[in-house]
């Protein structure tokens, strides 16, 4: 909601442009709702329970989902629950919450890759670092 010279209005933030070096916001880019013209919008896309993945590390593909939709259907943000993933497991646009919500029309392909779930490999450097410590470790026995 946004008020001005009295008047109220549903709104959206479009852009925000921010003077890092002065600490200051110098202008805010607003576009107003219509409750039946849908909108171009993006949610952002966050991983959740990550401390609760039991193996492998999730490599995210993609950091929002483009969509359209009346206001009232509008969503910022798609959490995705890591801690039920596993090594191996793919998650796509198709298989979120948004996807299969009616009031949405997906602008993002729903084939699209959000996150993979991957094995942890050592790098040879790490691999060979280790082997010479041991190699060392037996040579002061």
């Amino acid at each position: 909601m946004l008020e001005v010279e009295g008047k109220t209005y549903n709104v959206l933030i479009k852009e925000v442009d921010y003077n890092s070096l002065k600490r200051y916001v110098n202008e805010i880019d607003f576009q107003a709702l219509v409750s039946n013209e849908q909108v171009h919008s993006t949610a952002e896309i966050h991983l959740i329970n990550l401390d609760k993945l039991s193996a492998g590390v999730p490599l995210q593909m993609l950091q929002e989902i483009s969509f359209k939709a009346l206001p009232a259907a509008l969503v910022d943000r798609v959490e995705i629950d890591a801690g039920n993933l596993k090594v191996g497991d793919t998650v796509k646009v198709k298989d979120l919450p948004i996807a299969q919500d009616k009031d949405v029309s997906l602008t993002t392909d729903p084939e699209t890759t959000v996150v993979i779930i991957t094995e942890v490999h050592a790098s040879a450097a790490a691999e060979e670092s280790s082997e010479s410590d041991q190699e060392e470790d037996k040579a002061a026995e």
